[in-house]
């Protein structure tokens, strides 16, 4: 007989419950046991043609049949290694990843991606499985030995220490070349350490990853903010490639009021909560100061991380955003998390102002109701005001979490490097700026994006800058 499908009996990951995660920063999703990522392994189907589905669904094209299947042979170590053959961070993708947009959300017993239809079924838990996998190998203390290279006599600077750049450097490391790594904060990680809260990402597993890195030899400049402690021209000068991956870190918000006392850009107030630990002494960290009402700008991660930290600092939690649930960015269940612990969102709404009282605090946001028209350029549903909908929500802060643009001051002192329209750098398929030597990825490139898309970009631009490097080499 043939094997029995199992549609829908989808294995739940356990979470600490909403009226005690709201309360601590401590990780909220359990993981899957043993029996349980054992039991999910198995409603795996291992279709033959998973190129064309879940695989494709990933931006790093993990072999996820084949991971799954060394799990149900009991082979951990042979699972963890079938995913880092292309994402070099399991437990942290395993976390943040919008699986449902992605691999889950094609895979084929819930949607036919061949066929262009939806099935009947729940995905696996491929996210859930993925995380089950590499959280086993961190704290089981099992050394899975690094594959490297002889010595190339090649050395690149990476300048930014977040994803893309901890995965450039990652295969740049194996394949033998020497790699400094610059970051202008004094922790490694960029958006995953700064910018996503430790209820979503346990800093332990950030840190044991960095030590895999510098056990590769990866050596670490923290403190250093390339375009003002060391220039961009001298590294292409002293190095035989640069990698730039600064990241996205300013915000604009750009309407009537933003100049308030009691306004902020969210990648201020996650930087203040993750890294200056604001969280631990909330009273004392005026800087940012929510009040009792937050208003969160925005329908995308960074969003939602807001508001999981203004939740858990005991602050009203409104987050407003223009369009849909559907057309958002950040996923399904963190809108459900949110909800869950507090939050109260309002979708299809547009602020249109700030208001401030007569000292210049925040005192709220004034907003207009919006309905969805025909799609822009994206392809999205433009939203359209509604006439006389226009309303107030009190509020003692805001923060904004749209908007983010590369900060310039890493390349602003090289002539004629190429940018985009929005800002950003300017690069072939290879990661190639038109500066020779200079590569650059992650979201100085697309202007914010996901973690994997990042890890994408940094595997990527790595294989580029070895070829050219070993190109030097044979001439």
């Amino acid at each position: 007989m043939g094997k029995s499908i199992r549609y829908l009996d989808r294995n739940t990951e356990p979470m600490l419950p909403p009226q005690e995660r709201n309360k601590t920063f401590r990780e909220y999703a359990l993981g899957f046991s043993v029996s349980m990522a054992l039991d999910e392994a198995k409603r795996c189907l291992f279709c033959r043609d998973a190129e064309k589905r879940c695989i494709r669904g990933c931006p790093v094209n993990v072999d996820i049949p084949g991971f799954i299947k060394k799990i149900t042979e009991g082979d951990l170590v042979g699972a963890y290694k079938k995913i880092i053959e292309t994402d070099l961070f399991p437990s942290i993708c395993g976390r943040v990843c919008p699986q449902e947009r992605q691999c889950e959300g094609s895979c084929i017993l819930y949607y036919d991606t061949v066929k262009d239809r939806k099935n009947k079924g729940l995905p696996v838990s491929i996210g859930a499985l993925e995380k089950f996998v590499g959280d086993f190998i961190r704290v089981s203390g099992i050394e899975i030995e690094e594959e490297k290279r002889e010595p190339t006599g090649k050395k690149v600077a990476v300048v930014g220490a977040g994803p893309a750049g901890l995965s450039c450097a990652y295969d740049l490391l194996r394949w033998g070349h020497e790699v400094h790594i610059y970051e202008a904060l004094p922790k490694a990680g960029g958006v995953m350490a700064y910018g996503i809260p430790p209820a979503r990402l346990d800093r332990d597993l950030l840190d044991w990853e960095i030590e895999r890195l510098k056990k590769l030899g990866a050596k670490f400049f923290f403190g250093y903010v390339v375009g003002r402690t060391v220039s961009l021209k001298d590294l292409l000068d002293r190095y035989d490639a640069v990698f730039l991956s600064v990241g996205a870190g300013r915000g604009s918000l750009g309407i009537k009021g933003d100049h308030l006392i009691g306004v902020y850009s969210a990648i201020e107030v996650l930087m203040r909560i993750n890294l200056m630990h604001a969280k631990d002494f909330p009273l004392a960290s005026t800087p940012i100061n929510l009040g009792k009402r937050t208003v969160i700008i925005g329908g995308g991660f960074t969003a939602v991380d807001c508001a999981i930290s203004a939740l858990r600092l005991g602050v009203e939690t409104h987050v407003v955003y223009r369009r849909t649930r559907e057309t958002s960015s950040a996923r399904d269940e963190e809108w459900d998390h949110i909800k869950e612990e507090g939050a109260m969102i309002h979708w299809l709404t547009q602020p249109i102002e700030i208001l401030g009282d007569e000292k210049n605090r925040v005192i709220g946001v004034k907003c207009i109701k919006m309905q969805l028209g025909e799609p822009d350029e994206s392809g999205r549903p433009r939203p359209v005001a509604i006439p006389n909908s226009e309303h107030i929500i009190e509020c003692d802060s805001v923060i904004f979490a749209i908007g983010q643009k590369p900060n310039p001051i890493a390349y602003e002192d090289i002539q004629g490097i190429e940018l985009t329209k929005w800002g950003t750098i300017k690069v072939d398929e290879h990661f190639r700026t038109n500066i020779e030597g200079l590569f650059a990825g992650g979201d100085v490139v697309n202007g914010g994006d996901t973690v994997v898309r990042a890890i994408s970009h940094g595997r990527k631009a790595a294989k580029a800058i070895d070829e050219y490097l070993m190109k030097e080499v044979r001439r």
